[in-house]
């Protein structure tokens, strides 16, 4: 019988750098560039100091070379000498709060960054992030990552720090699991006995989960600089050990030794699938998902901005221009679109988008997010009116409405249009004479001078992912209806009543008969948590009503829509009692006013709902019955749809952070009826340092009186009544979320059709998630996924002349030619698979 391996302690020197978090950005920097100078010194000075990992992210590089240009040399020959290593990633970004493109976009440009001074260090490293998404393994193959380093998320069921991960789609990572963090060979002692002791420390916590010889060993922590003693360090253990040695080395050596020894092992190795999102052996943090909600709002306002109508239409509108259809265009919108994913990127550090840092921090990405979307806004409104100028015809005003989406689409739209010589669009009229009644809109906004006004239409037939022009109806308009009391509102799906008593709505089904009462409810709770966790008060008391019977009014009764109005005023307390074991005695009032609105032919009850808050440390949430029994929910995730149990994992006191029932979602949650949902939770602390539901400090104890979110907060979302499951309705999720867009043109040039796609995909399940130039310039990008959880085949149509069209990864590297026949791309892909198209130009 062979002899078992020596112990190997594979330490790799690092430091974990957070960008921003219980400091700003700028204070971190000064502590940045004291360390990379440092560690220039040591790597220049001390050939036996021999590697440094960058946290796995680049943007590090541009930070420190902002203050130190003329080191821009050294980090090179560092880089290429394989003893500094950065990337793959920009930003070490939470991985649920971000959606799939954001994290394909932060691979892209953390690896072209750390391109520019040597290779980037290929491994999935994931060393903070509050769980790990299970599209994550796609998303890393797709770049040729075949390994992960990961901490949080991982469970008692695998049994070793060595395991495979699968997606859905198949792809499949190795992964390296930390089972105590990445800071369990921080600051290593340099006396012998000491050392020796910690060492064996080390050796007790790992050595039960390693199924190699290997040991991971990082050392290393947040903002920590370079232990300079390290080498003397590993020759003095060597000395002392006799069944062990320490070998300082990087994660991309350690993958690869200890593939070597599973490949030769004739052990069955553990395959893991889906998400990893267990607080059993690490806190996950999970309620950072509804921390400060204004930032997760603003992140995904900026991340549709950018990816349904910047990229894709400023796209359409140069190759319009290329063709002489379109304005012409000076040159392309690509430094702009560039700008603007740095600033986002820049605010999907998972400490930052996560709402877990001081006040200073988030009032700095307020100002990052409003950057980035006054670009996006600027590329976005150009690129469509350069469009509809170029689609309505020379003769009067018109209206072209443009879908983001997959079609023909028909939809709610709005438009502001010009008056007329006194007189009011009544109608718009399509290219066959078909009219569509205009409504003015209960909020309608008009031009200085007056002579605009808002209105609302349901445009039919819409194609995909492109236009379809209107013409404009003028007239004598009637005298407008005021608002009225009413307690319900229908249309051709369903019926919705107000409960008189406590505002909660009713909805009957027609097609079904089937009635589900109790819906839009508030519900308020204290909340002696921080920002990483909500944790009720020993002595909670609950608010699940308004104060006095709502004010409902019908504000909206048009050929479009139909809208309530419930005002309800729910007296709160103002906050906990100095021991936080109870809500306070005294009270304010929270106003909450709910609009809810239904659309002809339309099968959403759409709402916005805005709250007034005025108390401090609670959770408000909003309830909607299902009506229905299930032991799963299930909600959209990067490329697909994850199921989760409905029943929470019991803690059994050994778990790190006990499990709640609150999960991220993308479009939508599905519990066989569909519905979407908000949560606002106000805090005061950035971590407190003890909770009965999370045994260890998730950060320094500051106060951040910003958490607490008081003042004005305004959120929609929608109520999809189906049959059948989730497949059947997920488009209206995805419609409700991307809304049609009017431009009013008043004179165009006539120069296009007056309808047309600039991309066509079938089946429905084939989902676009990108439309964009080329990194490089030269050509499209057309990047899609199966959402269906069974394999699917279909085809893509480019409605633009193109020589050739290739398989790319998602760095945009060929692997291949397309399959076309007749202009068709054919596709047949995997449950949740991602395929990447480049198209390349014809002339």
């Amino acid at each position: 019988m062979a002899p078992a391996p020596k112990r190997r302690l594979m330490v790799v020197p690092h430091t974990h750098w957070d960008r921003e978090w219980y400091l700003p950005f700028e204070a971190f920097r000064a502590r940045l560039v004291d360390l990379v100078d440092r560690l220039l010194h040591l790597l220049e000075t001390d050939p036996d100091y021999k590697h440094f990992t960058l946290d796995g992210q680049s943007i590090i590089l541009e930070d420190y070379l902002e203050m130190r240009p003329d080191r821009r040399q050294d980090i090179a020959r560092h880089m290429q000498a394989g003893r500094l290593l950065a990337g793959p990633w920009y930003v070490l970004a939470d991985e649920f709060l971000v959606g799939a493109e954001a994290l394909i976009r932060n691979l892209q440009r953390g690896i072209a960054v750390a391109r520019q001074f040597g290779p980037p260090m290929m491994v999935g490293y994931l060393p903070d992030m509050f769980g790990q998404a299970v599209h994550m393994p796609a998303v890393l193959a797709g770049f040729g990552i075949s390994a992960a380093v990961i901490w949080r998320g991982v469970d008692s069921s695998i049994s070793t720090s060595e395991f495979h991960w699968r997606a859905p789609d198949g792809s499949q990572v190795l992964v390296i699991h930390l089972p105590e963090g990445y800071a369990v060979g921080r600051a290593l002692p340099l006396g012998r006995e000491p050392l020796l002791d910690r060492l064996q420390s080390i050796r007790q916590a790992l050595e039960p989960w390693a199924g190699t010889s290997c040991l991971l060993v990082m050392n290393g922590d947040d903002h920590l600089p370079p232990q300079a003693e390290l080498p003397a360090i590993i020759a003095l253990a060597n000395q002392s050990l006799g069944d062990a040695e320490l070998v300082q080395t990087t994660l991309p050596a350690l993958i690869e030794a200890v593939r070597r020894e599973m490949a030769a092992s004739s052990r069955t190795w553990t395959c893991v699938e889906g998400e990893l999102r267990s607080g059993q052996r690490a806190p996950i943090l999970a309620g950072v998902t509804s921390t400060r909600m204004w930032i997760k709002q603003h992140n995904q306002e900026c991340e549709d901005l950018l990816l349904r109508w910047a990229e894709p239409f400023s796209l359409w509108a140069d190759l319009l221009c290329r063709r002489g259809e379109g304005d012409d265009r000076a040159a392309s919108d690509a430094g702009l679109l560039s700008t603007a994913w740095r600033l986002l990127l820049q605010n999907q550090a998972h400490d930052s988008i996560c709402g877990c840092s001081i006040d200073e921090v988030h009032d700095e990405m307020a100002v990052r997010f409003r950057r980035c979307q006054r670009l996006a806004q600027g590329v976005s409104h150009r690129a469509l009116r350069s469009i509809a100028e170029a689609a309505a015809p020379e003769n009067g005003p018109h209206v072209v409405v443009f879908n983001p989406l997959n079609g023909p689409r028909s939809d709610f739209c709005t438009a502001r249009l010009p008056f007329q010589d006194g007189r009011l669009p009544l109608a718009l009229e399509d290219e066959d004479g078909r009219q569509i009644g205009l409504q003015p809109l209960r909020r309608g906004s008009t031009g200085a001078s007056g002579e605009r006004a808002e209105v609302g239409f349901l445009a039919a037939d819409v194609p995909a992912h492109g236009y379809k022009t209107f013409g404009v109806v003028y007239g004598r308009p009637t005298r407008p209806r005021r608002p009225r009391p009413a307690r319900a509102i229908e249309n051709d799906r369903f019926r919705i009543e107000v409960d008189a008593e406590d505002g909660t709505i009713a909805l009957t089904d027609k097609a079904s008969g089937v009635t589900v009462d109790g819906l839009n409810r508030f519900i308020d709770g204290g909340d002696c948590g921080d920002e990483y966790n909500y944790c009720p008060p020993a002595n909670d008391r609950l608010v699940d009503g308004p104060r006095q019977p709502p004010r409902i009014r019908l504000v909206e009764d048009g050929p479009a829509r139909s809208t309530l109005e419930i005002a309800l005023d729910y007296s709160l307390p103002t906050g906990l009692t100095a021991d936080r074991q109870r809500r306070s005695r005294q009270r304010r009032t929270c106003r909450i006013v709910s609009w809810a609105s239904v659309y002809a032919g339309l099968p959403r009850l759409d709402f916005q709902t805005e709250v007034e808050n005025s108390a401090e440390d609670h959770r408000l949430r909003v309830h909607f019955p299902a009506g229905v029994r299930s032991q799963f929910s299930h909600a959209e995730q990067h490329f697909g749809v994850v199921a989760r149990p409905l029943a929470v994992p019991e803690d059994d006191g050994t778990w790190a952070e006990t499990p709640i029932g609150t999960y991220p979602q993308k479009s939508f949650v599905d519990v066989n009826d569909g519905q979407r949902g908000l949560l606002l939770r106000c805090v005061g602390w950035l971590a407190r340092p003890s909770l009965p539901n999370r045994r260890t400090l998730a950060g320094p104890p500051l106060a951040v009186p910003g958490a607490q979110c008081l003042g004005k907060h305004v959120f929609h979302y929608s109520l999809i009544p189906h049959s059948g499951g989730w497949e059947s309705t997920f488009v209206h999720a995805h419609r409700f979320a991307h809304p049609l867009r009017g431009v009013a043109v008043s004179g165009g040039k006539g120069r296009l059709a007056s309808g047309a796609s600039l991309l066509s995909i079938v089946p429905g399940s084939l989902v676009l998630s990108a439309l964009k130039a080329a990194e490089d310039g030269r050509g499209i990008i057309v990047r899609l996924y199966n959402i269906a959880s069974r394999p699917t085949s279909g085809e893509l149509r480019l409605e633009e002349p193109y020589a050739a069209v290739e398989v790319v990864n998602l760095n945009e590297e060929p692997l291949g030619p397309a399959e076309v026949e007749d202009g068709r791309v054919r596709l047949s892909l995997k449950p949740n698979e991602v395929i990447t198209l480049r198209f390349r130009p014809s002339r």
